[in-house]
């Protein structure tokens, strides 16, 4: 229990570094997309789109969950969190790999980076 009270310290003490590098991330992120801040929105719409065609159109989707709801809202209910959920968890795992400079270079707590990766995907989790 005391790691964990650790551990939340932590967070709270640096949420102002957390806040400030994530939106600092997520701005160098989109310099060189040519769509910039809207790829956020365009590339899970492409891939909605792609599912409804494959899961709701191709294979009668509204058919296999019994219900007057259109099969999009059920498949929008699932895959908009699952987005946000599996690009955290990858960004999330990856980060200190990826901020080792940082680590090296500066006295910096280590604990943090995982939870600057997940704020980062919370934009595009409310984008969409």
């Amino acid at each position: 229990m005391k790691p964990l009270l650790s551990w939340g310290k932590i967070q709270i003490l640096n949420i102002d570094k957390v806040i400030r590098i994530a939106q600092f991330d997520q701005k160098a992120n989109h310099q060189n997309h040519m769509f910039g801040l809207f790829w956020e929105f365009l590339s899970p719409a492409i891939q909605i789109v792609i599912y409804y065609l494959v899961f709701g159109i191709r294979l009668n989707g509204q058919t296999v969950i019994h219900s007057d709801i259109p099969y999009i809202y059920w498949m929008l209910i699932g895959l908009i969190p699952w987005f946000y959920m599996s690009s955290s968890i990858v960004s999330g795992a990856g980060s200190i790999c990826q901020n080792l400079g940082l680590i090296a270079k500066t006295h910096f707590p280590i604990e943090i980076l995982p939870t600057i990766a997940v704020v980062k995907g919370l934009n595009s989790f409310f984008l969409c």
